[in-house]
């Protein structure tokens, strides 16, 4: 019996302390891997994400639009899950259309979270089959 591959994880930030933060609680998981760490720049969204099972982008990247990142990333990836990381005031607009949302200060919550938002967008992927076959 295998064990299941580890689910891989872009950081999209500029912060250093958080991708410190994230990087230590992916440490401590053995099921998940941080692909990378990136600083983004406008040319990134089609690039980044490829090898990745899910990208966890900083809201508060001072460089990013979120929405117009969002929207090059889902253009080039569109089944790929995506986490915003926010700070406790920040208010994301209902059009950005993430899987999930985590507040910022908490990065020991990103594991789990990583886990349900991939495992959830694999089983939306997957095709239907009716229980009720005769």
């Amino acid at each position: 019996m295998g064990s299941n591959p580890a689910v891989s994880l872009v950081l999209i930030s500029d912060d250093a302390s958080y991708r410190e933060a994230v990087a230590d609680a992916v440490d401590r998981c053995p099921d998940l891997t941080l692909t990378a760490t990136v600083v983004p720049d406008d040319s990134q969204p089609a690039h980044i994400a490829a090898p990745a099972d899910c990208v966890l982008i900083d809201a508060g990247t001072g460089s990013l639009s979120l929405a117009d990142f969002r929207a090059a990333l889902r253009a080039h990836h569109p089944s790929l899950a995506v986490i915003v990381a926010a700070v406790e005031s920040t208010t994301l607009p209902p059009s950005l259309s993430i899987h999930a949302r985590v507040a910022k200060a908490d990065p020991e919550i990103l594991p789990e979270l990583t886990r349900v938002v991939t495992t959830a967008t694999r089983r939306q992927m997957s095709p239907s089959v009716s229980a009720n076959k005769r």
